[in-house]
């Protein structure tokens, strides 16, 4: 847990945390956004992209972690 005295985490940093948690829970992205009733179908085209990019990087980062573990992942 963060003191309030800290500074809040990037968005990046926020997307690694989650990329890591879903790992952890073993939980693909689709079905995240499933269970909290996003539909991207009836988003913009501009929206819909930006969370392409986002579901992209979190799947690399989970496939990273499962194939070297969670404290090499990124240096590989």
């Amino acid at each position: 847990m963060t003191s309030m005295t800290s500074e809040k985490p990037s968005e990046s940093q926020l997307r690694l945390a989650l990329a890591q948690f879903l790992f952890a829970k073993d939980i693909d992205i689709e079905t995240l956004y499933r269970a909290l009733g996003a539909d991207l179908s009836s988003a913009d085209a501009e929206a819909v992209s930006h969370m392409a990019g986002i579901i992209d990087g979190v799947r690399l980062a989970t496939a990273k972690i499962r194939a070297h573990g969670l404290d090499d992942w990124a240096k590989k």
